[in-house]
């Protein structure tokens, strides 16, 4: 009977270890993305889109009004849902004290709705300059100040947004040129 209570006990141990998980038997997966920007001499690159964020248009419509470092202050009953925003941004590469010609292909642009036809109006881009300045199709000048002759600059604006905005996602395309001097 001795025996047979050993091999009870030692039957009931080695089962209560099969029964409880095993932390070295779990498994989990992330993913990442990795990327990098390469810009060569008297290149530019878009690094980031504009994006307005999240907007509520409330009754009576308004603005929502973008600065270059992606603050954002709105008019009318429009509401702006903060950390959702950011201005499109650009990097180049010329030479030091090099002069750049920047400007935008229209004044204002047309975002339509994904899956619709209705759109809302983008005017007023504001390049990331000191002091910031509306750009638009005249060429507005600048001078390379990094000695390293690497810049970056961000362009941001003003969305129109009516009483009674369908909800979804709205998306339109400017395009920015810029010539080295």
């Amino acid at each position: 009977m001795h025996c047979w209570n050993k091999l009870t006990l030692l039957l009931s141990a080695f089962l209560g270890l099969l029964a409880m998980p095993s932390a070295a038997l779990a498994q989990d997966a992330a993913q990442s993305e990795a990327s990098a920007f390469l810009v060569t001499p008297l290149s530019f690159l878009k690094e980031l889109d504009l994006e307005f964020g999240t907007v509520i248009p409330g009754d009576t419509g308004g603005t929502v009004v973008m600065d270059s470092a992606g603050n954002v202050v709105t008019t009318g009953s429009v509401i702006h849902i903060e950390g959702t925003q950011q201005p499109a941004r650009f990097a180049g590469f010329g030479a030091f004290r090099q002069t750049v010609l920047i400007n935008v292909d229209a004044n204002s642009y047309i975002l339509t709705r994904n899956g619709g036809t209705e759109t809302l109006l983008m005017d007023t881009l504001l390049i990331g300059s000191r002091p910031p300045i509306i750009i638009n199709t005249n060429p507005r000048r600048f001078r390379i100040g990094n000695p390293a002759g690497f810049f970056f600059f961000t362009i941001a604006g003003r969305l129109q947004v009516p009483a009674g905005t369908i909800p979804g996602t709205y998306e339109g395309e400017f395009t920015v040129t810029l010539e080295y001097e």
